[in-house]
Order: C-alpha cells, then structure tokens, then sequence
C-alpha cells in the first residue's frame, strides 16, 4: 500500500469521525491514535490537510509563536523563523540538531495568511503540549491526555462509522491497510484482536466495499503460520482481483522462515530506507538553514543523499513502475540539484499516476527551482485542483501570482 493512501486514510478517517457528529465520541483521541498510526509508516506530514478540524476538536492548540515555552532563551531563533514565515518543525531543543531519539519533534510552527501571524502549533499528547500543561497555558480538559487505544480497535471504530455513513472509499482503504498492521503486530508479538477483525470484515463484505485495485500481487500473499491463515482468509473476496505478478517469485512460507530471519529486500524495503533517509536530510537541512552552515553537516547530507539514490535505483530495479519510488528518486536528485534527471523522475512518475497530487506538487517545486515560473503555476493549480485543501500549494501559488506569473 503506498505511503499517500496511508495518508488519505487517515485524512479521509478524520473527515468521516468529524461528519458523525457523535456527541459521545472522544474524537481527541482518534485523532490522536490515527497520527501514531500514520506515523508508523514513514508518511508525510499532513495535518494541514484537516486542520480546521483537528482545532475543532481540541487535538491540535495553537498559540502565538512568543508563547512557546523556552521562546525567551531561544529568542533569536524563534524571531528568525517568525520573519522567514515558512513551515518548521520545533524539536524538543530548539537550538539543536533534530536527533530521533535524544531531540525529538516536540511541535510546529507556520505563517497563518489569514490572520498575517507566525503560529505555533502542538498536538494533545505530545511533548510541546506537555510543556504547555506544566506551565498551565494548557489547563482544564484540555490538559488530559489523549487515551492510546489498540489499532485494531480504532480501525473497528471508524469502519463502523464509515459503514453508517455508506463511506465505501474509505472502508475499502481500511481493507488494503488492514494485512498490513496484521503483519507488523505478528513482527512485534502483539496479538491479533481478532474479533475485531472478524468485524471489520463482515462489515466490509456487508457494504460491498471490497477494492478491485490496490491489491499486492495473489504470489505475494504469504502462506504458512497464522500471518499466512490470516492473508489466505482475509483475500479470498478479493481474489478474483488480484494481480498476477510479472515474474514468479517463490513463496515465503512463514513456518519455516520466522520473522527475525533476514530474507531478499523489497522494492517496499529501499522505498522505506529512502524515505528515511530523506527525513534525516530535510531536518538536517533545516536546522543548516535555522544556524548557519556546518562542513561535517553538509557532507553528511551528501552522503545521505547519494546512499538514498543508491536504494531508490535498487528499488526500481525490482519495481520500475512504483510512482513512489520514481518520486521519492527525483525528490533525491532534486537535493542534490541535478535538476533535469529530478524532472525525468517526476516525469515518469506522472505517466504512471497522473492524478496523484505529490506528482504535481513536487515537479511544481522543482520548476520553482529552475525559474520557469509559469510552469510551476501551473503545477500548483493542477495540485490544487485534485488537492483543492492543500495548503501548502494555496500559499505557493499565491505567491506566484502576487510576483506577477
């Protein structure tokens, strides 16, 4: 399943919880548990996409950027962003590098156009909302954490309110994901909620909701062990569906081969390590951009760059018509300022997913870069025609049209 249908999933599933109108519903956490789940998969970020929404319903708190709670010690740096009037995340130290695991994304900040101010931005749960209840700008209800729930269960929940609403879009999306966190819980040794599943899916069946595209390969299913049963029981509406890959591959049979054993890397694997890589890169670019250059830093961005290539290449030698792989390939050359091979990538790309709006979106940044500005309007108004909410474009193409394009 690719990384943009995760993301529509999750934005379609904020829609749909917001629609039902369930004054019993503590949509807070929902919300909250769908980003953890969005995060696991290494998606963008796109809060923006629902952001009137997530406000709503009190996941997301907004606050002028001088209400941050270190914005004195960090005075120059926060004044700096608020004059660059650009999107940036805020790490737990603001003055240092972005580090997984010692300095954390802890919030955000972005230039709000209709009320003209830089805006600091936290989500319920998360470490700058922390902060913001220790120092009590955060009081009251608002300051009770969000409730973590199980993600078969939350999947149960929003497909049974999906299912209300008639929303097959989003109930067939449910069913793509599904197999998926069904293989990572059997990875992770969590067990399966298995009545839940048996739910979701009759619910699914009951509406007719079952996808005809979207579908992995009928050989990539696996056979043997409970992941293997699972599969077999869960495709078996879909089968008549489902591709036949271009090349036999051999079976993985889960009995034999458990899941701490290494096996051959997929073109899913190197697009998960390219991604990763990427977001390593842009923070490290970001925080060169927020301090000023770093020769050790930038060389690592390099390296990073040219190893993302390295996987992006291998990638598509197993996979050469994946629009992610081709659009994470061009994004990469993009960094590295090679500028008509980003193009042929994101060219590419457009021939295979013509209507994805990531496609639009990036070869309109990387025109922007190479000043054929009338070519990235209009990339901006193709991406805003399929993404008529992304807020991101909105501000871009404004800008090419207050510079006259």
């Amino acid at each position: 399943m690719a990384m943009h249908e995760i993301e529509s999933l999750v934005e379609l599933s904020i829609l749909c919880l917001d629609n039902s109108q369930d004054s019993q519903a503590d949509y807070r956490s929902l919300f909250f548990n769908l980003y953890q789940l969005q995060d696991s998969f290494d998606t963008g970020f796109t809060h923006f996409r629902v952001m009137d929404t997530l406000v709503k319903h009190h996941y997301v708190y907004t606050f002028p950027i001088t209400a941050h709670p270190t914005y004195l010690e960090h005075q120059a740096y926060f004044d700096h962003l608020a004059a660059d009037q650009k999107f940036s995340f805020i790490y737990a130290n603001p003055g240092k590098e972005w580090d997984a695991t010692s300095n954390p994304v802890a919030g955000y900040a972005n230039y709000d156009h209709a009320t003209k101010q830089y805006i600091l931005y936290c989500d319920a749960g998360s470490l700058l909302w922390s902060a913001m209840v220790a120092t009590g700008t955060i009081s009251g209800k608002d300051a009770t954490a969000p409730e973590p729930m199980g993600f078969f269960h939350l999947a149960l929940t929003i497909v049974e309110y999906a299912a209300k609403q008639d929303f097959t879009d989003l109930l067939s999306l449910w069913y793509l994901l599904l197999p998926y966190m069904v293989m990572q819980a059997e990875q992770d040794g969590i067990p399966l909620q298995k009545q839940d599943l048996e739910t979701i899916f009759q619910i699914i069946i009951s509406k007719n909701a079952i996808p005809q595209e979207g579908l992995p390969y009928i050989e990539d299913i696996p056979h043997g062990g409970e992941l293997g049963e699972f599969c077999n029981w869960w495709y078996e509406p879909a089968r008549q569906w489902m591709p036949t890959a271009p090349e036999t591959t051999e079976e993985l049979d889960l009995d034999a081969i458990p899941f701490s054993q290494e096996v051959e890397k997929s073109a899913t694997w190197y697009s998960q390590q390219v991604v990763t890589l990427m977001e390593s890169v842009t923070h490290s670019i970001q925080f060169m951009e927020d301090n000023g250059e770093n020769e050790d830093l930038r060389k690592s961005v390099e390296m990073r760059l040219e190893s993302a290539l390295q996987f992006a290449n291998k990638g598509l030698e197993q996979a050469p018509t994946d629009a992610s792989l081709l659009m994470n390939k061009g994004s990469v050359l993009m960094l590295q300022e090679k500028y008509p091979e980003a193009m042929e990538s994101y060219d590419e790309a457009m021939k295979i997913a013509p209507n994805n709006p990531y496609v639009h979106l990036n070869r309109a940044i990387l025109f922007y870069h190479m000043d054929q500005f009338k070519e990235a309007k209009a990339s901006f108004e193709r991406l805003l025609q399929l993404e008529p909410a992304n807020e991101f474009g909105q501000q871009w193409l404004q800008h090419l049209r207050d510079a006259g394009f």
